[in-house]
């Protein structure tokens, strides 16, 4: 689980699991203060540079995340 998330963290892979799935992602944007990350799971393999930052981000707890 993530506890608080830094400006250097933008970028960084994650990875998403509930229980039922696990998913990878890179982290978009965040919010230490609503203990949610904003990652872009889907970005078409387009993941090359910053092409990832075109794609949109699902707000995702800090709970169901971990690095």
């Amino acid at each position: 689980m993530i506890i608080k998330l830094q400006e250097k963290n933008i970028g960084d892979w994650i990875i998403y699991s509930d229980g039922f799935k696990n998913e990878r992602g890179k982290i978009k944007s965040f919010d230490n203060s609503m203990k949610a990350a904003w990652v872009v799971y889907n970005a078409n393999n387009n993941w090359d540079g910053n092409h990832w930052k075109d794609y949109t981000a699902a707000k995702t707890d800090y709970k169901y995340l971990t690095k």
